[in-house]
C-alpha cells in the first residue's frame, strides 16, 4: 500500500522532480509494467498525491507512485561551458542551430573547441537539446 504524502514531502518531491528532469527507474512495484530498472525518462508532472508522471524513452507513460516505486535523477551529462557555448553561437544569429555543420564550423571560429568537441562526439545528443531544450 502506499504511503499518504504530507504537503511539506510533496514540495520537496516537486523541486526534485521538475519537468524536464531526466531520470532512471531504480524499482518498479507494477507486476504489470514492461519498465525495467535503468529505464530513463523525462518527468512530466506531478500530481497531488506524489506521483511522478514520465515519459519513458521506451513509449511508455506510466507513473511512478510516491511510497512504492524509485527514481533518480540523471545528472546533466552536458558541461555548462558548452550549454554556454550552444547559447552564445545562437545569439550571433548566423546560423539555424539546426544546421550541425554549420554550428560545427561557427564553434570552431569562436575558438569554442568543447562545444565542437561535444557534437562531434554526441551528435545525437546536441540535436535533442535543440530540438527540445532537454539533455539526454
Amino acid at each position: 500500500m502506499n504511503e499518504i504524502i504530507s504537503k511539506a514531502a510533496l514540495e520537496a518531491r516537486r523541486a526534485r522532480y521538475q519537468p524536464g528532469t531526466r531520470v532512471e527507474l531504480v524499482r518498479m512495484t507494477d507486476p504489470y509494467t514492461n519498465l525495467k530498472p535503468g529505464d530513463r525518462g523525462t518527468v512530466t508532472t506531478i500530481d497531488s498525491i506524489g506521483t511522478v508522471f514520465v515519459d519513458w524513452d521506451s513509449g511508455s507513460t506510466l507513473g511512478v507512485a510516491y511510497g512504492a516505486d524509485e527514481i533518480k535523477v540523471i545528472p546533466s551529462t552536458m558541461p555548462d561551458e558548452v550549454r554556454e557555448q550552444i547559447l552564445a553561437v545562437r545569439a550571433t544569429g548566423k546560423t539555424n542551430m539546426f544546421d550541425v555543420k554549420a554550428v560545427f564550423e561557427l564553434a570552431m571560429q569562436m575558438d569554442f573547441y568543447e562545444l565542437a568537441d561535444f557534437i562531434f562526439m554526441d551528435t545525437k545528443a546536441y540535436s535533442h537539446f535543440i530540438l527540445t531544450g532537454e539533455e539526454i
